[in-house]
């Protein structure tokens, strides 16, 4: 597939869209700043048609008053809908004529040898499009109009399209169609472009090409979401789903999908030869000779591995849920997946689509442009099965529902005094858009909702005129509820990641409430939520951020994890899994959860040292056919419970979990802090060059030396790069008068810095970098005080400061710390976590070695100009 070309094209076409749906709008005086009178029969001289001023009084009831407040966004928000309306529509037609899926067998957008030459121009009179008024083709056809022909001619397209794939071509009224852009037919436009530009065969390749348009195509918005959290404003409601829209690889997608859905499967009938056509599954007895088999990694491996509590009767009872569905590149492989169980099964092949989108996926989607696409790749997946799928008349739709923002006012649920005590449903129900799936519906806001539903109901029929808006809140609200409160045999998703410092105030503080183990990042909720749409028997399976496996902000969740549910088996993909995502800051992990606990030896595949989706795609598939490969492990959840803060380190060695029982922690030997947060860095820190030197006191011995030198600036310990033993002292801080400016900044506000008590100030200690994209590395200070980016180990005997320098800086304490913390944050915490064989009596050889390379360490500083106390180049 030519991924630079339908990245480029849909950037473009986005941009194109917007302006020619823009113009298409002024033409009929309909600007960002306002309109012309709403029931104008002319514009700018122009006559308007009866249908034209029909049209264009629908669109301004949509803006609103102009000038009113809202106003601007409306026009915003109208030409972005167009914009993404008819986008979506032409890569559909596109997709449906090269895979000959239009109901007419006639090209929409090409001619048959694949050039801009649209084969409906030539066949206009005889192309079998239902409805089409031939007489205006006739017309057309006579006057040589080929741009007013094809216009004509696409909508009758659309129209004809609504009746089979409404989802996608909703018949979102005529009022829509006035904002079709004018000159499709000319060079340089959208049309030409799609066709001329992308390559017939990447349409052919498969329907998810449609997912990767749609990812390219709100890629600008993303990067424009992203700027302005940088800024520091917050995710609202528009600006989640283009922040954390992602197209999952395919082989993610096969992992996740063929360890839960089809684990299910084979685990019901192990006489299956599913797993043939199930490349990316791990069997539970993966590299297991026999019952009493000891793993290569020393875990005992008994017979306890996971099996369903009820075994899948048929393929109609499985039930799985895309619960941040996107485009539904996950559901459009399940769908594949079900129909293989269905075809062992015994089914005729033509029913397996109405079977599969009748009994057995749901898709949930915050935005209606992702769920549109997710419909569509549906309803095309089924076209392989059946070919004649979307004329049937007992043709079912996906059941993609799209999680829309539904409100009550007082006076309304005045008249339903049931529904408005159930004030978490309708707060949740308002913010749809932000909370999504992870909202839980009680059975009783089932029961409100239906009952309302059914009295509005009544209402209208008899007339009520004023039951239909409440009517139509309530209908949707029991749209977004319905597929949450069902639990599911599979939940595979690739949810959104977005830390809760991006959040606005009230997901942040609706996730703190109802996800207090997990409300740090989105993704994590996902987790939570996955949890209980499972059924105890079931699996959710996710590619998350990794954070969740080691960080301390995330203990809870783990707790209650290996507590109450399992792992069935995991991917740990590390940095680079997705090549649309570039760096090292997003490392991710695919797990398989069990629906209940277990602790049967799971299977982990680390794959963090392989760089880039090919090498960890294929490290996949030779960790199944070789188990001994070196990166294929097996695992219990107790396991981890040895272990300070439960991290999942699966790879730790039996002598490593053992190290942890029979040592001492290193925060048993001292002080463990981070420093001083200043909360204005550009006020109070310089680097020591910076300032006068008669101001400056970088010699300290303690802080009644400090105190009594009536000096502003001293020595500031900020971190730094990697370094070992001695340096990066560069920065000094305003600590005049005891630290009054920085504890005392005005406002009324008083800081007091945790930890870090005046009996730390300024003494011998072992600090660290806290952030770092290297391994840590531990320096000696003294004479300091410490940044919160400069966390430190504080110990009374300075004989002990270098015994245990030392020991921080071997690789022995390295390799702990890869296990406790393998992020770039190393924390005090995790640092006090390392376990240590410590005797009374330090070790002279050690204390030797560590107080050398000091030393040295501290000569090689100094030889540098950036050392306050250079004096020559080595070299002169």
């Amino acid at each position: 597939m030519q991924d630079t070309a339908i990245k480029n094209f849909c950037i473009w076409a986005r941009r194109e869209l917007m302006a020619q749906v823009a113009l298409q709008a002024r033409r009929y005086g309909i600007r960002e700043d306002g309109y012309d009178p709403a029931g104008a029969d002319a514009i700018e001289g122009r006559p308007l048609s009866v249908d034209e001023r029909r049209q264009r009084a629908d669109l301004i009831r949509r803006l609103g008053a102009a000038g009113a407040p809202g106003y601007e966004e409306a026009y915003k928000n109208l030409v972005d809908q167009a914009a993404y309306t008819w986008f979506n529509r032409l890569i559909a037609i596109r997709f449906m004529e090269l895979n000959d899926r239009l109901p007419s067998h006639v090209r929409m957008l090409s001619a048959a040898d694949g050039s801009f030459a649209p084969q409906v121009l030539r066949e206009a009179l005889d192309v079998p499009i239902e409805g089409l008024d031939t007489a205006q083709v006739s017309e057309l056809l006579q006057a040589s109009d080929d741009e007013a022909l094809f216009r004509c001619l696409f909508l009758a397209q659309c129209r004809e399209l609504a009746a089979c794939l409404p989802d996608v071509f909703e018949p979102v009224g005529a009022a829509m169609e006035l904002l079709l852009p004018e000159g499709l037919l000319r060079q340089g436009s959208v049309v030409q472009r799609l066709v001329d530009d992308i390559p017939e065969e990447d349409w052919r390749e498969g329907v998810e090409i449609v997912g990767w348009m749609y990812q390219y195509y709100v890629s600008e918005r993303k990067d424009e979401v992203f700027a302005s959290f940088k800024k520091g404003k917050k995710a609202d409601a528009g600006a989640i789903a283009p922040a954390t829209q992602l197209f999952t690889p395919d082989w993610i997608v096969r992992y996740l999908t063929e360890n839960s859905l089809g684990r299910l499967w084979v685990q019901s009938r192990p006489e299956s030869r599913l797993v043939e056509q199930m490349p990316y599954y791990i069997p539970d007895d993966l590299g297991v000779k026999d019952s009493s088999d000891v793993s290569a990694q020393g875990d005992p491996v008994g017979d306890g591995f996971s099996r369903p509590s009820h075994p899948v009767s048929s393929p109609e009872s499985l039930k799985v849920i895309d619960p941040a569905c996107g485009s539904g590149h996950i559901l459009v492989y399940a769908f594949r997946l079900l129909a293989a169980m269905y075809e062992e099964a015994g089914h005729v092949r033509r029913d397996i689509p109405r079977l599969i989108l009748q009994n057995n996926l749901t898709g949930c989607e915050i935005d209606p442009r992702a769920a549109q696409m997710a419909s569509f790749a549906l309803a095309m997946t089924a076209c392989e099965w059946d070919s004649r799928f979307l004329r049937r008349a007992d043709k079912v739709s996906a059941n993609i529902v799209c999680l829309r923002p539904a409100e009550l006012d007082a006076d309304e649920l005045e008249e339903m005094p049931y529904l408005a005590e159930r004030t978490a449903l309708l707060d949740a129900m308002a913010h749809m858009g932000e909370c999504g799936s992870l909202f839980t519906p009680e059975s009783e806001d089932i029961a409100a909702l239906e009952r309302a539903d059914d009295e509005l109901d009544a209402r209208e029929a008899g007339g009520d005129l004023l039951a239909y808006r409440p009517h139509a809140a309530v209908a949707q609200m029991l749209a977004n509820c319905k597929p949450l409160v069902e639990a599911y045999d599979a939940v595979i998703a690739n949810p959104p990641y977005m830390g809760s410092s991006s959040m606005d105030k009230w997901l942040a503080n609706w996730t703190k409430k109802h996800y207090s183990d997990s409300r740090r990042d989105l993704c994590t909720c996902f987790i939570e939520r996955g949890f209980t749409l499972a059924k105890p028997c079931g699996y959710s399976a996710m590619v998350t951020m990794q954070s969740w496996m080691f960080l301390g902000s995330f203990e809870a969740l783990r707790e209650k994890m290996l507590k109450e549910r399992s792992i069935a088996s995991m991917a740990h993909l590390g940095t680079r899994a997705f090549d649309a995502i570039g760096g090292e800051v997003v490392a991710t992990t695919a797990t398989v959860f069990g629906g209940s606990s277990a602790n049967a030896p799971a299977s982990y595949l680390r794959l963090v040292d392989f760089d880039g989706e090919t090498a960890k795609e294929e490290s996949i598939r030779e960790a199944i056919a070789n188990p001994a490969c070196g990166w294929f492990y097996r695992r219990s959840t107790d396991a981890f419970k040895s272990i300070p803060g439960t991290p999942i380190a699966y790879w730790a060695s039996d002598a490593f979990r053992d190290a942890f029982w029979n040592s001492t922690p290193l925060s048993s030997f001292g002080t463990l802090s981070k420093g001083i947060v200043t909360a204005d860095n550009d006020r109070f820190l310089r680097l020591w060059w910076e300032c006068c030197a008669t101001q400056t006191e970088l010699e300290v011995v303690n802080i009644d030396q400090a105190r009594h030198s009536h000096r502003k600036w001293f020595p500031y310990n900020k971190g730094g790069s990697y370094r070992k033993w001695f340096g990066n002292n560069e920065y000094v801080i305003n600590w005049a008068n005891d630290g009054w400016d920085v504890l005392h900044p005005g406002n009324g506000e008083t800081r007091h810095p945790q930890g870090y008590e005046d009996g730390l100030k300024f003494k011998p200690l072992i600090s660290w970098s806290s952030i770092t994209s290297s391994n840590p590395s531990f320096r000696f200070k003294q004479g300091q005080l410490c940044d919160s980016a400069g966390q430190f180990l504080f110990v009374e005997s300075q004989k002990q400061i270098m015994s245990l320098l030392g020991f921080c800086n071997s690789s022995v304490a390295e390799a702990f710390l890869a296990l406790l913390a393998p992020t770039m944050n190393y924390t005090s915490g995790d640092v006090g976590n390392v376990p240590i064989l410590y005797c009374t009596t330090s070790s002279e050889t050690a204390d030797s070695i560590a107080s050398e390379s000091i030393g040295l360490s501290e000569l090689d500083w100094n030889s540098l100009e950036t050392s306050w106390n250079f004096s020559r180049h080595p070299l002169v």
